[in-house]
């Protein structure tokens, strides 16, 4: 049993359940608690014990990355071998290489939680890991007369009178200690040879042979070899929905065994509300519901490999669970709406692999569009980048256009990009879109007319909102056409056109809107109503911006410093 002093528990047992069912819910529920909650709650329960080695491993995995590494020594003295060996396997590896510093952190700490099961470990099915661990953190001599032994630096010793070992990191160096004494006490002659082994030992060839057998762990989990694991953005296409797929998973879960190792976490980690979650959490058929838990934990991990993350951080996983969620969801609306009977049905027909690959393809479609239009626009012949289209136009751009396309959401919403998630959210951005290809044919039109070309090309941080207000403010005031600025009286003189009366804060401008819209909507392509039509509604939202950004600055308070929209020269 752990040190519930230690671990600042409560020692009141609290007496429940423990059938699968019972125990799927209290875990499910720990998604919901901080890393010192989970902790308290686990080691509340009668049998502690039996609730962790009976976790699905994965699931195991991610409560000790929500308690923290070093607060899970409670769970790792209560784990089984499965268990930590799921954890080294996700932990001490970077990329295709293992990482001493974390292998030397992980195996103390294992060596505090259960030294004995660890030496256990070590001379069976850890036998590989070990010999590779403690080839790099140990010096092994072996002496067979006394008087060598008196020349031996400090910090070597023996437990044999031949075998003299140091730890080559100080700050480890009492825990392998501890680990090569509890080995000897196991059995001395398989210590011995161990040592021995140590001397001879090829690491490279060892090292490769523990990141094959590890792969072979982890590929049953959906950590895939990210050539196999890309597989995961092919996309699919949305009439393939109409054909059912064949499932094997739902006989193969039916049997109890299987059932007890279907992870729970990944599902409830998701963290999000939409249609797919929601029908999740509405199931009543126990089987469907497993199948959905082991697909999508699958598919979470297929995506961490396919993305090259590796999982030393929680949110790491949570992100790879919410992108999981998101991306599958858009298929099933796109198929379903928000009819969640229907909804069942596909999720029962499909598997959550394709969905997610059909949500993909719908997102990537949108990405395939901007490419196309991006080779032969005018600002990119310009050298301009999306920048160029303001914060908004230009973040939602450069979000279609990364190699997974993302939407912009701004800074203010947790992070400038995210997945998308519902397929209103691909409408906003494919009207973005053909916004900024109207915005970008009006900008090829004017700089033809008015000679845009050499005063835009020194300047490639520019944006278009004063190239396009300086030439309309000029235009209104009668003076010569061009894309530079104009003088605090000029300014003043043109916002005094814009504004309807009374002449008060916040400022109508609706006589300035029809203007501005009639004098631009001039430029768009004759006899195309469809553009025309795009294009007024991407100048009436730049003109809404404008308007926002000016209706409570009066006339004596115009400032060239901080004007957005127009240049003002010498204010």
């Amino acid at each position: 049993m752990p040190n519930q002093e230690m671990a600042g528990v409560n020692h009141t047992k609290t007496r429940t359940p423990v059938g699968r069912d019972q125990r799927s819910i209290r875990v499910r529920d720990l998604a919901s608690l901080s890393g010192s909650e989970t902790l308290n709650r686990i080691l509340s329960v009668e049998n502690p014990g039996d609730f962790i080695r009976e976790l699905p491993i994965e699931d195991f995995f991610r409560l000790v990355k929500k308690v923290g590494t070093e607060e899970s020594l409670a769970l790792l003295e209560l784990a089984s071998v499965e268990q930590w060996q799921y954890l080294l396997d996700l932990e001490i590896w970077e990329r295709d290489r293992i990482d001493i510093s974390r292998s030397s952190q992980w195996m103390s700490l294992l060596e505090q939680a259960n030294c004995q099961q660890l030496v256990k470990w070590v001379f069976s099915e850890g036998e590989y890991l070990a010999y590779y661990h403690f080839f790099r953190t140990v010096e092994v001599k072996v002496i067979n007369d006394q008087d060598d032994a008196v020349d031996l630096p400090d910090g070597f010793f023996s437990l044999d009178g031949v075998f003299y070992v140091r730890a080559s990191d100080p700050q480890y160096r009492k825990s392998m200690e501890h680990i090569l004494r509890e080995m000897a006490d196991e059995n001395l002659e398989r210590y011995q040879a161990f040592l021995l082994g140590l001397v001879g030992m090829v690491p490279a060839e060892v090292e490769e042979e523990i990141y094959r057998v590890r792969n072979l762990r982890l590929g049953e989990h959906g950590f895939l070899p990210y050539e196999e694991a890309i597989g995961v953005y092919a996309p699919v296409d949305i009439e393939d929905l109409k054909k059912e797929e064949p499932h094997t998973l739902s006989d193969i879960i039916d049997k109890k065994e299987v059932r007890d190792m279907i992870p729970v976490l990944p599902l409830a980690q998701a963290e999000t509300g939409n249609l797919f979650m929601e029908v999740t959490e509405r199931l009543t058929d126990p089987i469907l519901l497993d199948r959905l838990r082991l697909e999508f934990a699958g598919l979470a991990n297929q995506i961490l490999s396919a993305d090259r993350v590796v999982v030393h951080e929680m949110e790491a996983l949570h992100k790879a669970c919410r992108k999981a969620a998101r991306i599958a969801n858009l298929a099933v609306e796109r198929v379903c709406g928000k009819d969640l009977e229907s909804a069942e049905k596909l999720l029962r027909r499909h598997s959550l692999l394709t969905l997610f690959r059909v949500g993909f393809g719908m997102t990537l479609k949108l990405k395939w569009e901007a490419e196309r239009w991006l080779s032969g626009s005018w600002f990119h012949r310009q050298g301009l980048e999306p920048e160029f289209w303001g914060e908004h136009r230009g973040g939602i751009l450069k979000g279609l256009l990364r190699e997974r396309p993302k939407r912009y959401v701004g800074t203010d919403q947790g992070g400038e990009l995210q997945d998308f998630e519902w397929v209103a959210e691909l409408t906003e951005c494919l009207e973005v879109l053909r916004g900024l290809m109207a915005l970008d044919s009006l900008f090829e039109k004017l700089a033809d007319s008015y000679s845009l070309e050499q005063e835009i090309i020194p300047s490639p941080e520019i944006s278009f909102y004063p190239l396009l207000f300086n030439l309309w403010a000029r235009l209104l005031l009668k003076m010569e056409p061009s894309f530079s600025g104009i003088t605090l009286d000029q300014a003043k003189s043109f916002f005094s056109q814009l504004r309807d009366e009374p002449q008060k804060p916040p400022y109508r401008m609706d006589r300035g809107r029809r203007v501005f819209l009639n004098d631009l909507l001039t430029y768009s392509a004759d006899g195309d109503p469809e553009a025309s039509s795009i294009l007024e509604d991407a100048l009436s939202r730049v003109w809404d911006q404008f308007h926002e950004e000016y209706e409570y600055v009066s006339l004596t308070e115009l400032d060239g410093r901080h004007s957005t929209f127009v240049t003002i020269e010498g204010g």
